[in-house]
């Protein structure tokens, strides 16, 4: 797993290309005419999913800084972009800084973004016109790339529906093997698009701007405490792994919870007046249905009802109280 790590590399299983934004892409990009490059192209899985959904293209161009596959020129992609071609379909390399940092692993000291996905959507989308890769869910809350970006897809496995047991069972539908992390697709265009559609696998949420209008106006005041061990409210940000289960409570319920300087999941917050848990937690509520957790920060795991976990971050958090 480290030596994938240091290099970024997390193959590619299911098949997103099958949805219909992607195909849709397909037909805008001209793919069947195109010589489609793959710069991260590992072992060779995308062209064998794009075949899988009924997509062709002319050709194929593949670069690797490891080739996994045979047909695979031997690159760093990252530092030497190759140039000359209209059409990118990738799985690029994720790597976060500060995780490189901690694993002693390299990381490029020529960029100033802190995962390698998003250095390296910035060399396909400086090179190429129509761009479509698989990268982190967590991707469309960075608020990067999106005047060219036409949609974006999260790629839930299919769990709905099943029983339990079946639930219970690993799904590596839109996922990769080795790892769980939370996937979606970006699909770009050479042009500049007025907003982002957000879909889950088929279903259209949305476009961006209108689901942002159901956020509260961001808050600054800082007299909002988190982890405040006295705290008047208590705050369960992390769903469980059978519903959507992110919640206000009272304190008294986290007695026995130990409070800590840096912990996200569960915390007790101090506010400088007297709180309606009911009416923090019916805002919660609708801003959840409104936006389809679209804003809040999926975290690894299915939840029993065929949807990820998310995480309420501590800015959203301090706008649901702070809302008049």
């Amino acid at each position: 797993m480290d030596e994938k790590r240091a290099s970024g590399r997390y193959y590619t299983r299911g098949n997103p290309f099958q949805l219909e934004p992607f195909q849709t892409w397909a037909k805008a990009s001209n793919l069947e005419q195109q010589i489609t490059l793959e710069p991260f192209a590992g072992a060779k899985d995308i062209p064998q999913l794009i075949d899988a959904a009924n997509l062709q293209c002319q050709g194929w161009a593949f670069f690797d800084i490891e080739p996994g596959a045979e047909g695979v020129v031997q690159r760093d992609t990252l530092a030497d972009f190759p140039k000359g071609f209209n059409v990118c379909i990738t799985n690029p390399p994720w790597l976060a800084r500060n995780s490189a940092t901690r694993r002693g692993l390299p990381f490029p000291k020529s960029t100033r973004h802190d995962d390698l996905y998003k250095y390296a959507i910035e060399k396909c989308l400086t090179h190429c016109g129509w761009v479509a890769a698989i990268i982190p869910e967590a991707f469309i809350r960075s608020g990067l790339f999106l005047q060219r970006l036409q949609d974006f897809i999260s790629l839930v496995p299919h769990t709905q529906g099943k029983t339990e047991e079946e639930n219970g069972k690993r799904d590596t539908s839109y996922m990769f093997e080795d790892t769980e992390h939370p996937v979606g697709l970006a699909l770009f265009t050479p042009h500049v698009t007025s907003d982002v559609r957000i879909w889950r696998n088929n279903q259209l949420l949305g476009g961006i701007n209108e689901l942002r209008r159901h956020l509260p106006q961001p808050s600054s005041n800082r007299s909002i405490v988190f982890n405040d061990p006295n705290g008047n409210l208590g705050l369960i940000a992390i769903d469980n792994t059978v519903s959507a289960s992110i919640r206000f409570c009272p304190p008294e319920e986290l007695k026995d919870y130990p409070i800590r300087v840096h912990c996200r999941a569960i915390t007790k917050i101090g506010v400088p007046w007297r709180v309606d848990i009911e009416t923090l937690n019916a805002r919660l509520a609708t801003i959840r249905e409104k936006t389809h957790d679209v804003f809040l920060t999926a975290f690894k795991g299915i939840r029993r009802d065929g949807y990820y976990r998310r995480r309420l971050d501590w800015a959203l958090s301090r706008a649901i109280v702070d809302m008049e």
